[in-house]
């Protein structure tokens, strides 16, 4: 019991607030009212530059909106650690149908929305619950608190920071938050159409 306690405290919901933690919706929508996915994703991009590539580098951003890119960032990972485990954002298909039919539901759901997912698997897109739990089983919560952390200081940085991330890191968690984003969307675009 102990070791369970132990490891919620670890895994714990920093930056959201109450009304956020009983509506994980809320900061979901508001991360992608503040900008589209593509845009949201050129910033993911941008932002994994800025911390990757060794180079004495001025800030492209003002430190502000690296900022208030992290918190929006940190607030919808946390949003997606609670929604991992429930039935939301899913189509309604079934997980036997044959292919054909998966492929005409997305394209058929795909000509719907402005934008669409490119990076995930075909029963990703029909559940991409799927893929926050495939997300947060390479890194849990805290490590992402952390790993952000750092590509925030990092970023704000004036010199390169050597030892502060690996490239093997920065790049499966750049991969993971790519993920995460339009899985994000597709709930977020799925509870909007469902309301």
């Amino acid at each position: 019991m102990r070791t369970n306690l132990s490891r919620q405290k670890k895994n714990r919901i920093i930056l959201l607030d109450d009304e956020e933690i009983v509506m994980p919706i809320k900061p979901i929508t508001a991360f992608f009212d503040a900008a589209w996915l593509p845009d949201q994703l050129k910033m993911l991009k941008k932002w994994r530059n800025d911390v990757s590539f060794e180079a004495n580098h001025p800030l492209r951003s003002s430190p502000s909106d690296r900022l208030y890119d992290y918190e929006l960032t940190m607030k919808v990972i946390e949003a997606a650690w609670l929604v991992r485990k429930k039935t939301i954002g899913k189509l309604e298909i079934d997980s036997g149908e044959i292919d054909i039919i998966v492929k005409w539901c997305i394209k058929q759901e795909k000509k719907g929305m402005r934008d669409y997912p490119t990076h995930l698997a075909a029963d990703e897109i029909i559940n991409p619950v799927k893929v926050l739990r495939r997300v947060f089983k390479t890194f849990k919560l805290r490590h992402y608190h952390a790993i952000l952390k750092n590509w925030l200081y990092d970023s704000l940085s004036q010199k390169y920071m050597e030892d502060s991330l690996s490239k093997e890191e920065i790049i499966a968690v750049y991969e993971n938050l790519v993920r995460l984003f339009e899985a994000m969307w597709l709930i977020k675009e799925r509870n909007k159409a469902g309301a």
